[in-house]
């Protein structure tokens, strides 16, 4: 039985690949690191084929050498919408180029993470995080650390110092369009100067949104540094 929330009938994947991969250097010198080769495929077909099982309708956000993914996605059997990130201004601003593109659930999936294996959605599920349980603890503190409460989540920490559980947040959120209010009101981040998607998450659990974890379970990689291209097998 589908999902209720996945049952949703517009429900589109926005998947953020705007980026140049500044860690990843020398490598996305040519290409963004979407189009890097993952094993003998670019990453992005892996997260096209990932999640396509869910939706066939995409939006791909692109900026840094976009012709590349322009092509890409042309070729692909999608449906596909493609949207400028001109100035890169980090995940939520990008979130927000699909404002008037998205109508209510809608899945949001950043370019450089892939993954093998399954979700457990929540029956009951209005928003929720794709949280990946892991005992690399520096796996969590380059993404963001996790802590739940009554099976909600209660806090999000970006590039946390201190890791309180083996909740590692994904780069997979599943959301409402009321995130567009949230991310207007949310104040660019002293650690880099952008509206952190998790600072906006944080500010909707303050506010009383219940935003659940979307546990998964099997392999994942958050490719960020050249040796992640190697750790990785079809």
């Amino acid at each position: 039985m589908i999902n209720p929330w996945l049952n949703y009938k517009d429900l589109k994947c926005v998947v953020l690949c705007a980026g140049k991969g500044i860690r990843i250097l020398p490598h996305s010198e040519e290409k963004p690191k979407v189009m890097l080769d993952l094993g003998n495929r670019p990453l992005l077909e892996y997260v096209v084929d990932y999640w396509k099982q869910f939706t066939n309708d995409f939006i791909f956000i692109v900026g840094y050498k976009k012709e590349h993914i322009i092509k890409y996605a042309k070729k692909l059997q999608i449906q596909s919408t493609i949207i400028e990130q001109k100035k890169l201004r980090g995940i939520a601003d990008a979130v927000n180029h699909v404002k008037n593109l998205v109508t209510d659930n809608f899945i949001v999936v950043l370019g450089d993470c892939v993954c093998d294996g399954s979700f457990d959605f929540p029956s009951d599920m209005e928003q929720g995080v794709g949280v990946w349980e892991t005992s690399k603890l520096a796996e969590i503190k380059r993404s963001y650390s996790i802590e739940t409460r009554g099976g909600f989540l209660k806090k999000v920490v970006e590039k946390p110092k201190e890791i309180p559980n083996n909740y590692c947040g994904m780069g997979f959120y599943f959301l409402k369009n009321k995130i567009f209010d949230y991310i207007g009101l949310t104040p660019p981040s002293k650690l880099r100067n952008e509206i952190e998607i998790t600072d906006v998450i944080q500010n909707m659990i303050n506010n009383g949104e219940k935003i659940k974890p979307v546990f998964f379970k099997g392999r994942y990689l958050n490719v960020t540094y050249p040796e992640d291209l190697i750790n990785w097998k079809n």
